[in-house]
This record gives structure tokens, sequence and C-alpha cells, in this order.
């Protein structure tokens, strides 16, 4: 009650004193902060286990090791949700999404540090997966939940978990500009111009509080790239189409990988299923082991040396030929151990995964070109470092985001205009195939996708059960026609359904039904509702959404039309009721969030 009674004062002072525009920005910027903390928290995290890893392994042949210690990292992840997070643990950005368009924006509190620790176990012990959305996804909880302690309403809210979003990539990259803009790409946010401003300040702030606490760092040096050249676009081009294809392959790997574990009975088979099958993976590929950003920078300075002696038993990888087939096994061998991961029960996203896939797939194809005789001499630092962008923007449907992101995570932008072709022939080749990206297909799935517009998403937030009316005077089927009329009487509705003792729907009469006959007071006694009655166009069901109830009211063109709870009458809901509300929530819709 104390710490309440803190929080009304400073809530009365506060709006005394401070403007509610001023007072979110603070807000946006203490968001930054804590993102950055737990990005920091993050990453030192699994560099502890990691270094914990090496001390024990010393003692041993590492290559045994691989079997086991990313099984150990996912059976911890398990026990932790298990046992501390009551067995629920909302992953990835579709929680997210979901959280904005059916929850108020409202995410649990244990979202704040549950994917520190999950994702720290999983990828500090080897998991082939990044530690980008479980960063992401604490952010936007940390938003989240700073604007429902601080009274932000709706709209307030979804901005402050854009802002820990922005915060949560500009602080693992040290790239702000790329943190906001995977916001705007990837959570669907119509924001005004104004709007832009706390998103950038808690990106910022992200991302100082993370050099601050953990250093400054280039994560992929620029240094060997070249600058570019207009007779090599046409190689840019087909770079592009070659990395949409391969981003479709990730996508459609990603969604049968999530279907067949979906399909597992009980929770023991996933995880040793998948954890068996990445052992066996990272055992006969170690590069596969972890992020795998030391194999990206390996690539980046062209030592393919330190990669290949990486390879099963130690085995040298030599020649353009043998190479080439070695990077084409990782490029498919990370997209099967990323998802292996995932659905073994570890936490982390693809998007480490899909740079890991970029990097091998710009290299191979720049060696392939330079040793094919037709004269070519690419960089392959160059290429290695667009085609991330390529898959990166391919697989996640974010072309601004690629872009920006390779640009700023190399502290230069010398790779604007190949970056901007590459990335945009990726993005419409799998935009193509797959017209939405992951997390929204996870949702549409589940039958919980709001939709990309405002009319959508003010649909998706219409619950059935909150629009019934139950006004509507029953009738019983015994009743004779006198009855009936003495009801009709003392009603101002003309619909009345027709429900038994037992509370099951029967039919419904309207006024019509019975107009000529309430003038023949003959029929009275010898008429009854169960003679009258007659079946609605269609019903509705308790459960169903208000998607396909809208189609009901379309095909049959009714307005009012009866609620059942299995065959139990609920009440009816109304045509115009639902334009009543829908109208106000499309208002609510239409206005982008603004300060």
């Amino acid at each position: 009650m104390k710490a309440n009674q803190w929080l009304k004062r400073f809530l009365i002072w506060r709006a005394r004193h401070i403007s509610k525009r001023n007072f979110l920005l603070l807000i946006a910027v203490v968001i930054g902060m804590a993102a950055g903390v737990a990005s920091a928290l993050l990453k030192w995290f699994v560099h502890f286990w990691e270094e914990q890893l090496i001390h024990i392994n010393r003692d041993f042949a590492f290559e045994y090791l691989y079997l086991i210690f990313p099984v150990i990292g996912i059976g911890l992840t398990i026990l932790f949700v298990r046992l501390l997070n009551h067995g629920h643990l909302g992953r990835g950005i579709s929680s997210i999404l979901h959280a904005i368009s059916h929850k108020s924006s409202i995410l649990p509190r244990d979202m704040m540090y549950s994917h520190v620790v999950t994702s720290g176990l999983t990828v500090g012990f080897g998991g082939s997966v990044g530690l980008e959305s479980p960063i992401v996804v604490t952010g936007s909880a940390i938003g989240s939940n700073l604007g429902m302690l601080f009274h932000f309403n709706y709209r307030e809210r979804t901005l402050l978990i854009g802002c820990g979003v922005a915060a949560a990539i500009s602080s693992l990259f040290n790239a702000p500009i790329a943190g906001f803009v995977f916001t705007l790409e990837i959570l669907l946010l119509e924001l005004a111009v104004s709007s832009f401003i706390p998103v950038l300040l808690a990106s910022v702030a992200g991302a100082i509080t993370t050099s601050a606490l953990a250093g400054t760092e280039v994560i992929f040096s620029s240094e060997r790239i070249d600058p570019f050249r207009l007779d090599q676009i046409h190689l840019f081009l087909l770079l592009g189409a070659a990395t949409g294809i391969i981003s479709l392959f990730f996508i459609r790997v990603s969604n049968y990988s999530r279907r067949w574990f979906t399909g597992l009975q009980g929770s023991t088979r996933p995880f040793l299923y998948g954890g068996i099958l990445l052992g066996l993976c990272i055992f006969v590929f170690p590069p596969l082991y972890g992020e795998g950003y030391s194999t990206i920078r390996a690539l980046l300075l062209n030592d393919m040396d330190v990669i290949a002696d990486q390879s099963f038993f130690g085995l040298k990888v030599q020649g353009t030929t043998a190479i080439l087939l070695y990077l084409v096994a990782l490029l498919l061998l990370k997209v099967l151990a990323a998802n292996l991961t995932q659905g073994a029960g570890g936490n982390g996203g693809m998007f480490a995964p899909s740079l890991f896939v970029g990097a091998a797939a710009g290299y191979a194809f720049a060696l392939l070109m330079n040793n094919v005789g037709l004269g070519y001499h690419l960089n392959l630092a160059t290429f290695t470092l667009v085609a991330m962008a390529g898959v990166l923007c391919g697989v996640n449907h974010a072309p601004l985001t690629g872009v920006f992101f390779i640009a700023e995570i190399t502290s230069g932008y010398e790779l604007m205009i190949p970056l901007v072709i590459v990335a945009a022939i990726s993005y419409v080749t799998v935009k193509y195939f797959e017209p939405h990206p992951m997390p929204v297909r996870q949702l549409m799935d589940k039958g919980l996708f709001a939709g990309y517009d405002s009319d959508s998403r003010a649909i998706s937030k219409l619950d059935i059960t909150k629009l019934i009316e139950q006004d509507f005077q029953t009738v019983q089927p015994n009743m004779n026609l006198g009855q009936l009329v003495e009801v009709v009487s003392h009603c101002s509705r003309n619909l009345f359904p027709v429900v038994d003792e037992e509370g099951a729907f029967r039919g419904i009469i309207t006024l019509d039904d019975i107009r000529t006959l309430m003038f023949k007071p003959e029929r009275y006694a010898d008429t009854y509702v169960s003679q009258l009655m007659h079946a609605p166009p269609t019903v509705l069901q308790k459960q169903e959404g208000m998607d396909p109830a809208m189609k009901k009211f379309d095909e049959t063109g009714a307005w009012n039309l009866p609620v059942l709870d299995g065959d139990k009458y609920l009440g009816i809901i109304s045509k115009s009721r639902i334009f009543g509300v829908y109208r106000k929530l499309l208002s609510e819709e239409s206005t982008r969030l603004e300060l």
C-alpha cells in the first residue's frame, strides 16, 4: 500500500508540473536505458556460460562435448519455464503483435526478465539461434509495464512498446537507426512524425547505455570492402534473387519445422528429437555452435582456415570446390539447426541465423564467380555483407532494416547502393511467394492475426460476447397466440427468440409473422408459438470470432442474429450495435500514434 501511495502522489505531482508529452519523452529515455541494461546483462550472461564451458572443455575432446552442451542449455531453459515461469513463455515478435492487437498492448511482467535468462541459457550453451528476438520481447515488456505503471492509455502504451523494441535492437548492435526502422517495419505501427521522437530517443539511450556498460565495438569490420562499381550491378541483381530464394527456403523450413514439432505429443519428445539432431549437426559442423558471429567475422576476413579447421574430426577443407560445398552445407544446416533449437524448447530468434546464412551465401557467390573463368575479381567481404542484408530482409520482410542494419554495424555507408538493390530484389522475390512475415504467419495459423489495416484491427478487437443484447423478450414454444400477443403488447422489439424450458434455442418469431393474426381473437386459443416460429437465417456461436460473424451478416443480409453456446440461447447481436462499437474502435485505430 505504501508503494501505491507514493506512486499516486508522484502521478499527482507529475500532472501539476510535467506535461504528459514531456513525461512520455522522459519515460522513453528510461525504457531505452532499461533495455540497454538488459542487453548488457544478456551479453554478459552468454559470455559467462561460454567461458565456463571453455574451462570445462579443457580436459575433454571438444568435438564430443558439442553433442551435449546445447542439449543441456535447452534442458535448463525448459526447466526454468516450467518451474519458475508457470510453463508459459511468450516467444518472439508474434507475442508482441498479439498483445498490441488483442491485449491492449499489455505484456506480462515476467517477460521483462524471463527471456534474458532463457535465451542466455540457450545461446550460452551453444543453441544455434540469436539473442535479438528475446531482447526485443524484453524491451517491449519493459515499455508495456512502465506504460501501465504510469497510467498511459492504449495508444501511448503501444508507442512505449515500440520504444522498447527500438532500444533493444539498438543496444544489442549499437545501431540506433536500424532499431528505429526495425520498429516501424516489424511492429506495423502507424506513427505520426511527432511520435518518431520518443522512439529515436529510446533507441539512442539504449545504445549509449550498453556502450557505457559493455564497451563499444564494431561487430563486423568494413575495412576490406570495395566501393560500388556500376559494372557489377548485374551481379548484385543476381545476388538479390539468390538471397530471396534462400530466404524463401529458410521460411518454408521454419514453417514446416514449427508444424512438425507442434504435432509431437508431450514436451519430452520435442526435446529429445530436437536436442539429439541439433547435437549431431553441431558435432559434424562446429561452426553451427551458438550465434555464429565468429564464423561471419572469419568470412569477412577471408579466413577460411579458421572455419575449415573446425570441420568434422578436424579434417582440412581445401580447394575451391570443397570450400563451396562446405559453405552450402553450413548454409543449409544452419537453417535446420536454428529450427531444431527452437523446436526442442530453446529460446532464441532467427535474426542471427539469417545473418549467418546470408554471410555463407554471399561468400560462396563471390567465390564461385571468381572461379568460373569469366574474369571476375569480386571482393569477398563486400558480397558477404550485402548478402547478409538480402537474407535478413527476405526472412523478416524488412528491407529497410536489412539495409540500415548492415550499414550501421559496419560503421560505413559505402555499400548503400548494392545494399538497397539486393534487399529490394530479395524482398520482392520472397513477397511474391510468402506475402506474410513469419511472426504474422504464426498468428494467422492460430486465427489471431488482426490484419495490416485499421479496419481489420478494429474488427479483431470486437468481442462477440460483449456485443450480446439480452433485452429481447423470449417466448416458449407451448405458448398460445393469445399469450404471445400479450407479450408483444409490452415490448418495443419486433423479434422474439423461442426458447424451451431448458434454455435451448428453438427458433424465432418476428412481428411480421403474426401481424395479421393479432387481429383475429378467435385464433388465440388454438394457435401456438411452435406453429408460428421458424429458423433464423443462421446463428452465431459464442466462441466465433468477429470475422466469421460479419461474413454471416453479409451473406444472410440479417440485422439480428441469435448467439448460442452449443444449443443454449445467450442473446441477440444486432448489426446496428456492431456498427456503433466498430465506428468507435475504427476512430481510435485510424488516429495515428501521436504526441
